[in-house]
């Protein structure tokens, strides 16, 4: 009778353990479960990281050769642009000149009958 309540008793506790175990698997098989997803859900955000790099890299790639193309026409602008400038200031000083002459011309017209006095009498 005694063996019989230690043998109860023995498979008792190997049946608590074994449920135990049970639990335990089922608590590993979901932890894996979650790693499983987690791991898929950072494979996944890689993936579309990758991607946006390389679409942000080829529009970088872009602007880049669309700089590069218009680097000439830039460099013939700020020329003109230089010339222009240029020839505007030319422009002032000549009619600035001008206009000095103009004055010029002017005064000696309203002088001339005093210039012609003071040769002739020379």
């Amino acid at each position: 009778m005694e063996e019989s309540r230690i043998t109860d008793l023995i498979l008792k506790r190997i049946d608590e353990v074994a449920k135990g175990v049970d639990r335990l698997d089922h608590r590993l098989e979901d932890s894996e479960v979650r790693a499983s997803e987690s791991r898929r859900g950072m494979h996944q955000r890689q993936e579309t990281h990758e991607r946006e790099l390389l679409r942000i890299n080829h529009r970088l790639e872009n602007v880049e050769k669309a700089v590069n193309d218009a680097a000439p026409t830039l460099e013939d602008y700020a020329l003109k642009k230089a010339q222009v400038e240029g020839a505007g200031r030319l422009g002032r000083m000549l009619w600035v000149a001008g206009g000095f002459l103009l004055a010029i011309a002017v005064w000696l017209v309203g002088q001339k009958e005093n210039i012609w006095s003071w040769l002739s009498s020379r």
